[in-house]
């Protein structure tokens, strides 16, 4: 039996790699269109944020500085919630991870109908939110640990098998 025989069988399909994969290229594609289209801000992860806020900080610019914890604040929220929410709806025998990949097409189907000349903090919160969920969701594929939202760690992982 190969290798990939035995992987259709052992894992559910939300575990297989091409999954990840998937999410990995939604994961980039949202940190591109916030940082490129919507106010400078990575919203698919936060080391860019920190390191942003770090920077105002020593230039002493406060209130730039303060923009930065809007989107952490969403990032923060989005994980604090994925570790309620996934307790909430077994009982109504749905699967979380199910569940968040059609919440995040709906709010990716949203993001496509904010205008430009909305404010930037609208789309990065939506943003912050469900990458932050995505990445405490989606944690492995096949037994081996992924990020799905930020590429320091898929690309080195993507290479285990």
């Amino acid at each position: 039996m190969t290798l990939l025989a035995d992987a259709e069988k052992e894992y559910l399909e939300c575990e297989k790699k091409w999954v990840f994969a998937m999410l990995m290229m939604v994961g980039g594609y949202l940190g591109a269109f916030t940082y490129m289209l919507r106010g400078k801000v990575f919203c698919n992860a936060q080391t860019g944020n920190i390191l942003l806020l770090s920077m105002a900080l020593g230039q002493g610019e406060w209130l730039h500085a303060a923009y930065y914890l809007i989107p952490m604040a969403a990032y923060l929220g989005g994980s604090m919630l994925s570790e309620f929410l996934p307790k909430s709806v077994r009982r109504y025998r749905v699967r979380w991870d199910t569940m968040l990949v059609g919440f995040e097409l709906v709010v990716v189907l949203i993001l496509g109908f904010i205008p430009e000349s909305a404010p930037y903090q609208i789309s990065q919160v939506l943003v912050n939110f469900i990458c932050s969920m995505q990445y405490n969701t989606f944690r492995q594929a096949q037994r081996i640990p992924m990020a799905t939202t930020f590429c320091t760690n898929h690309v080195r992982q993507t290479g285990i098998f």
